[in-house]
């Protein structure tokens, strides 16, 4: 088998670029093309030019578009073959866009003469890729520019990854009517301040931290702030992780200047974010993305590309995950169908999914880091040579948009009413109790919620806590607690 396409062109230039999830191949076996998990199997008399410009044709007609390779590959292929073989093909849809391609990311302009007339191609086809639904027409190569993003920043979205159902409007119109449907104004501002508070806790135990009281105090405040008016920009984010870091000597005045890392328990890397040498440059065009509401309508695509571009990012030595899921919450808030000062417990439900959590951010962090070259050093790794930005410029987001989704779908449909039905559990368990019991109200708020945490029982560790109180008392106490959570139907942990 031979490699075609973006292969090749890995190959043929030795570009340092993060494999590709699928290969294209000539196979004498088939007859026509056959898609594999891993493999796109083309029959051996496939047409194709045997150049580097003709394995870019075929790789924009057959593979689709990758900014990485494309972008890595035009550090080699040298412009007058671009020139040559447009005016071979004045017409040809793949070396017009291939053309357009190299000066929108190389910032520099081919020696052609604008097209006069002919049809206009998109850039990225529309029924593979979820594209910006305003395009911007591009005369010279009669190119519709649809791209989400910009050159510094550009995620890839394929619309098999956006699920149809339930839709993102239909999850937040269901939050909007769960809140709505409690219609004692004082249970609502609860709730409300009860999902903050899950949010903000889920937020740090993700990081395996316990936040104290002032911590989790700043950090409802920050969460508060979402969707507040203006534009996100460096001054904005660094005031935001001010806030919320451990503390003053890891507050930041601005984008890092230099080289962060991640290590696993062995104290290998497990992460290498952008170089800081570009980034920037990277964190302006991400800037202009998460503000760019035309290019990038969709909530969902927004939300995920620009938080998880955020971590992988990591413009900050400090607190990148906490703004990371902030920034979720932000750009949701943009949507009509949340009440103003609501929000989707999303954090708590990522909790509760770690390992698949953990596996989506390693589905990005391990190809990337093994395209570092560098060396253990006494106080942390020594970079020998990074591989540029374009792997986190070019994120291909299919993985984030999809779990974002379901975590929405979860926090929707399971979190957000298993936390109602624990607030309206909990209120008739303690009026009750209240009632037969005189006990301090905190002996008595403490014993529900331990009651509530095991399952409804109280266990023997905590009966010995609370020994002072008649066994009578306590049993009285349990059997309340869990016949009001029976009764507030909730539901159970999936």
């Amino acid at each position: 088998m031979t490699p075609l396409g973006y292969q090749h062109l890995i190959d043929a230039l030795h570009l340092n670029v993060t494999p590709l999830e699928k290969v294209a191949y000539t196979d004498s076996s088939v007859n026509r093309r056959m898609d594999t998990e891993t493999r796109i199997l083309f029959p051996s008399s496939v047409a194709i030019e045997p150049s580097l410009i003709g394995h870019l044709e075929f790789a924009l007609k057959h593979e689709g578009v990758n900014l990485e390779v494309i972008d890595a590959a035009f550090e080699h292929i040298p412009p007058t073959t671009l020139v040559e073989q447009l005016a071979i093909k004045p017409t040809g849809e793949h070396i017009r866009r291939a053309c357009f391609l190299w000066e929108w990311l190389t910032g520099r302009t081919l020696e052609v003469a604008p097209m006069n007339n002919g049809g206009y191609v998109d850039l990225f086809p529309t029924d593979e890729y979820y594209t910006a639904p305003d395009p911007v027409r591009s005369s010279k190569f009669r190119v519709r520019d649809n791209a989400l993003g910009n050159p510094a920043f550009c995620p890839v979205v394929r619309r098999r990854a956006i699920p149809q159902t339930p839709s993102l409007d239909a999850l937040l119109a269901q939050a909007r009517d769960t809140l709505a449907a409690l219609h004692d104004p004082e249970l609502h501002r609860r709730a409300v301040a009860y999902l903050y508070l899950s949010e903000t806790r889920s937020s740090y135990a993700i990081e395996s931290e316990t936040p104290s009281f002032d911590k989790q105090e700043r950090f409802v405040q920050l969460l508060q702030r979402a969707g507040e008016a203006g534009e996100v920009n460096e001054a904005w984010l660094v005031g935001l992780q001010n806030a919320i870091v451990r503390d003053v000597y890891s507050q930041e005045a601005s984008y890092r200047h230099q080289q962060n890392w991640l290590e696993d328990s062995s104290g290998r890397v497990s992460f290498f974010p952008a170089p800081a040498d570009d980034l920037d440059h990277v964190m302006r065009g991400w800037e202009s993305f998460i503000n760019d509401t035309r290019r990038c309508p969709d909530l969902l695509v927004q939300a995920a590309c620009a938080a998880f571009g955020f971590v992988y990012l990591h413009p900050f030595l400090d607190g990148n995950g906490r703004l990371h899921r902030f920034l979720i919450q932000h750009v949701l808030t943009r949507s009509p169908l949340l009440e103003p000062g609501t929000l989707v417990p999303v954090s708590a439900v990522i909790s509760k999914n770690i390992p698949i959590y953990g596996a989506l951010l390693t589905a990005f962090s391990r190809p990337v880091t093994t395209l570092w070259d560098y060396r253990r050093g006494d106080q942390g790794p020594i970079v020998i040579r990074s591989p540029g930005s374009r792997a986190y410029r070019f994120l291909r987001a299919d993985r984030e948009v999809a779990f974002l989704h379901e975590m929405i779908k979860q926090a929707v449909q399971d979190e957000i009413p298993r936390e109602l039905a624990y607030l309206k559990g909990y209120d008739a368990a303690f009026a009750q109790l209240n009632d037969e019991f005189d006990l301090p109200q905190k002996d008595l708020s403490a014993l529900i919620r331990m009651i509530q945490s095991n399952n409804g029982t109280l266990s023997l560790h905590r009966r010995r806590q609370y020994g002072h109180l008649p066994r009578s008392v306590l049993d009285r106490i349990e059997q309340v607690t869990r016949e009001m959570f029976d009764a507030a139907d909730m539901p159970p942990e999936s």
